[in-house]
């Protein structure tokens, strides 16, 4: 177990979206993971199983393409490398979306080359979290985000940023991290 120290901007973890607002669950939310390393995209979706999300993963852009389609998902978690060499124009066609334009997407973005924020922003991006982040954190995150979780106030004092939830859930005792 490590213990890091909670970077006060929005560098480690950000929602930005103005008017994102927590939804009421009304059956169960659909959750698209866009991973190029299969094992963390499994890691992530079997967490979110387990709290009762729908979830599909997948490593390719194609791929998520068809799923957008078909499975109408409330929110996309996608790893900025599957996207970046286009300079992110999935995210834009989706943001373009009259009918897809309101689904919550967060970025999984570098560390190493950075991403950069505004680039994200600007994107279309609703939020991002650094790799490596912990599995336990995304899945924070989806709870608050859609009115499930313990800590919503956080989530309604824009911007949220990880460094107030680290502390929150250290606080709590529920200090573990599962690199993602």
């Amino acid at each position: 177990m490590t213990r890091r120290e909670p970077i006060d901007d929005e560098q480690e973890c950000a929602f930005w979206r103005t008017g994102a607002q927590p939804e009421a669950v009304m059956g169960r939310r659909r959750i698209l993971i866009g991973h190029a390393d299969d094992a963390i995209g499994s890691s992530i979706s079997l967490l979110l199983r387990l709290k009762n999300y729908q979830v599909n993963h997948a490593s390719e852009i194609s791929k998520l393409g068809r799923y957008v389609e078909s499975r109408r998902p409330h929110a996309l978690l996608l790893d900025t490398r599957l996207d970046a060499a286009s300079h992110y124009a999935f995210v834009r066609a989706i943001r373009n979306d009259d009918q897809k334009g309101d689904m919550l997407i967060l970025a999984m973005s570098n560390i190493f080359p950075l991403d950069s924020v505004p680039n994200l922003k600007a994107a279309g991006f609703d939020g991002h979290v650094r790799r490596p982040c912990s599995v336990w954190r995304v899945g924070d995150l989806m709870d608050g985000h859609f009115g499930r979780g313990e800590d919503l106030a956080i989530l309604q004092s824009p911007p949220f940023r990880m460094s107030d939830r680290f502390r929150t859930t250290c606080q709590l005792g529920r200090n573990v991290e599962t690199s993602v």
